[in-house]
């Protein structure tokens, strides 16, 4: 199987990408649509298109798309933006805390759960791990760029790809779906593309897919008559399925369950693994023809039984 990272949007119009955003609009059945939305669900960069048409607000009066009372006072620095209490957004920070299941995370971990913005967190403050501790929760310690190994960012990127059922984008970064900051890819490859062809070549060029042979040798068949259990199972590979081959079986399983068509790209609750058809303790191999998609719901019902 090929991998191809999709193409650049060069010269993409201002009616295209007005097009997209009222799109996802009615896709969504909404009236209106705040930029973390589109981030999530449109085609292109949202501060791209803010940039080409100066600000939200005005692509949502092109897109004849409603404001909301935030928006709207965000824009014009109403009371209504700065009518969020210090109270609000500390509760706010435990309550996605309890949903992440940890004392201390990033601002971008926040980001993707939070009712406000960290933004908002940050000019109230002044830094993410004043709001922690005043919350009640450890400070974040930011691991070292320099300490993480590159196949523990490539290792995110495919987390990033699988959950969202396709490229993770610059957007997807900054909207909080990475564990690292965009500049951690950007020093470490130069670039968020060169990060995304580095872990293509890589999973391209280093994956061995095995083709196991038949073994068309003649045992001894008294010898097997006469004993009065089975031969031990000769595997010709290893039972753990890398990082490289797991990611190809998703891939070509367009990242959903093979036997409920369940995916994270829509529920963020499902948890894909890749299982072996034959299973292993009764001889099945690690090749890619014996592998699958499954969500963890099927996979525990399937055991280690064979249809």
């Amino acid at each position: 199987m090929k991998f191809e990272l999709t193409e650049y949007h060069h010269n993409i119009s201002d009616q295209a990408l007005l097009n997209d955003v009222a799109h996802v609009a009615r896709v969504l059945n909404k009236s209106s649509l705040t930029k973390k939305e589109y981030a999530q669900n449109g085609q292109y960069g949202v501060e791209t298109i803010c940039r080409r048409f100066g600000s939200w607000l005005k692509v949502l009066d092109l897109c004849k798309l409603e404001s909301n009372q935030f928006q709207l006072a965000a824009a014009n620095s109403s009371h209504l933006y700065t009518a969020i209490s210090n109270r609000d957004l500390l509760d706010d920070i435990i309550r996605v805390s309890k949903i992440l299941g940890k004392e201390s995370f990033s601002s971008r971990e926040y980001n993707d759960l939070a009712k406000y913005s960290s933004s908002t967190v940050f000019k109230r403050f002044k830094a993410w791990n004043n709001a922690l501790v005043k919350a009640g929760l450890r400070p974040y310690k930011q691991v070292s760029e320099k300490r993480i190994e590159t196949t523990t960012l490539f290792e995110e990127i495919e987390r990033m790809w699988i959950t969202l059922g396709r490229q993770p984008t610059v957007s997807d970064i900054k909207n909080g779906y990475s564990k690292y900051a965009l500049n951690t890819f950007s020093r470490r490859f130069g670039g968020w593309r060169n990060a995304l062809e580095a872990f293509v070549d890589w999973i391209e060029n280093d994956t061995q897919v095995i083709d196991i042979k038949t073994d068309q040798s003649v045992g001894d068949d008294t010898l097997i008559q006469e004993r009065d259990f089975p031969p031990p199972i000769k595997h010709k590979t290893k039972r753990d399925i890398n990082l490289r081959l797991r990611f190809l079986v998703m891939k070509r399983d367009n990242f959903k369950c093979c036997i409920c068509g369940a995916s994270p790209a829509k529920d963020s609750e499902v948890e894909l693994h890749v299982d072996h058809i034959i299973p292993w303790s009764k001889g099945g191999e690690t090749v890619i023809d014996n592998l699958q998609t499954l969500c963890s719901k099927c996979n525990w019902g399937k055991s280690d039984l064979l249809e």
